[in-house]
């Protein structure tokens, strides 16, 4: 399952890039992005590449429980600051069958606002079940994008 999703902020693009690092320095502010976990995080050249683990307790599809003995998920990204592209694939760690999500997305000017784009895909390998999977993830992971933004609009103090 494919979708697209794509967030505009009334700021400039480096202070877009700004917040979407630093924010997670600042846990004590963003209640919602304390689930995330920084698991390992590599700088090379232009490259930022990171592990997190992401806690679903209390958020995870009853479709899904069944299948999963640990209520978490890996997130492993690659993040291209020339390019300002950011590539990432989240799953239940060891669980690639029940649902893997892949997506890119892409930081840029947009006038005197700036905007990501994100183009994702869903796929599980469960039997029977995976349409109803695939579509239960869509919806957790946009929610999940939504509260990202409305951290990003937080810290950058455009939204309360």
């Amino acid at each position: 399952m494919k979708y697209q999703v794509t967030h505009t902020f009334p700021v400039s693009l480096d202070k877009l890039l700004h917040a979407r690092e630093e924010r997670y320095k600042h846990l004590d502010q963003f209640p919602d992005l304390k689930n995330v976990t920084l698991l390992e995080e590599t700088k090379e050249g232009n490259t930022i590449r990171q592990k997190r683990k992401v806690s679903l307790e209390g958020s995870m599809p009853a479709v899904l429980s069944a299948a999963l003995n640990d209520l978490s998920l890996l997130e492993e990204s690659t993040f291209d600051i020339t390019t300002n592209t950011h590539e990432f694939k989240i799953s239940p760690p060891g669980k690639d069958n029940v649902f893997v999500i892949k997506g890119k997305s892409k930081y840029e000017a947009d006038g005197s606002e700036s905007k990501r784009s994100y183009d994702v895909d869903v796929v599980s390998s469960l039997l029977f079940v995976s349409p109803i999977v695939e579509k239960a993830i869509e919806e957790i992971h946009k929610h999940s994008l939504e509260k990202d933004r409305k951290s990003i609009a937080k810290f950058l103090g455009v939204e309360s």
